[in-house]
């Protein structure tokens, strides 16, 4: 599974070589990999020495949007309202593995405002829509996450992500950020929950020189009753 996720839009080819490279394997394990893969069809030969992803990926992608259609159908009216108060970009998220994943969006209409595309992955650990989800993780997982990644933060930021923290987030199921993805962007984002396990997190975002104190409670405000209003709706499928 590793093998697969490795290619992307940003590196639609791999040779074993790099992959095994890329997943620290050697590079017989990684020939095993590549071959299951290929045999059950997932993968397929783009050069003599390289391998692609098949088309076959596509009914994977439709089967995910399928499963999720409950939460985008109902997110989006809502999502449409509370851009329509605030006029920023407001997003729902999933957690994807190692990742989180943008299922929808609806875009402010503003020239400078938050740009994300459907599908488009987020690193875990940073941003608050990402933090909802992360917090939302068993402390073990959590741990095997974030093994790596911590000695390359700065403190501040660690000190967000440490177990106590990110329990507290998950207990108040809200949480905000300064500036930890883009420099000059605060945001917000609430967990979205289905019969009381977290499955998306939404949030938005906006340039710290047009939203002061008042209008980042009105925001936070908005993003939580949202996240709520979706959460009852959920929970009756």
């Amino acid at each position: 599974m590793s093998a697969l996720l490795c290619f992307t839009e940003e590196r639609p080819t791999w040779t074993v070589a790099d992959l095994a490279s890329e997943l620290d394997l050697s590079v017989t394990s990684t020939y095993r990999y590549v071959a299951l893969l290929r045999e059950v069809g997932l993968l397929d030969g783009a050069s003599q020495n390289s391998y692609r992803v098949t088309d076959l990926v596509l009914s994977l992608a439709r089967a995910c949007e399928a499963a999720q259609a409950p939460l985008a159908e109902i997110g989006l009216p809502i999502m449409a309202r509370v851009r329509d108060e605030i006029d920023e970009t407001v997003l729902i998220a999933r957690r994807g593995g190692d990742a989180a994943y943008c299922v929808d969006r609806v875009e402010s209409r503003r020239p400078v405002r938050l740009q994300f595309d459907k599908g488009q992955a987020m690193s875990l650990h940073a941003g608050s829509m990402s933090r909802i989800l992360l917090a939302s993780m068993s402390r073990s997982e959590r741990g095997a996450h974030l093994a790596a990644i911590l000695p390359t933060l700065p403190s501040a930021r660690v000190t967000m992500l440490t177990d106590e923290a990110l329990d507290r987030t998950q207990a108040e199921g809200w949480t905000e950020s300064f500036e930890e993805v883009d420099e000059g962007i605060w945001g917000c984002a609430a967990a979205i929950t289905s019969h009381g396990t977290v499955v998306a997190s939404i949030g938005t975002a906006a340039p710290i020189f047009r939203s002061d104190q008042t209008r980042r409670d009105r925001m936070i405000e908005l993003i939580r009753g949202a996240a709520a209003e979706i959460s009852e709706l959920l929970d009756q499928y």
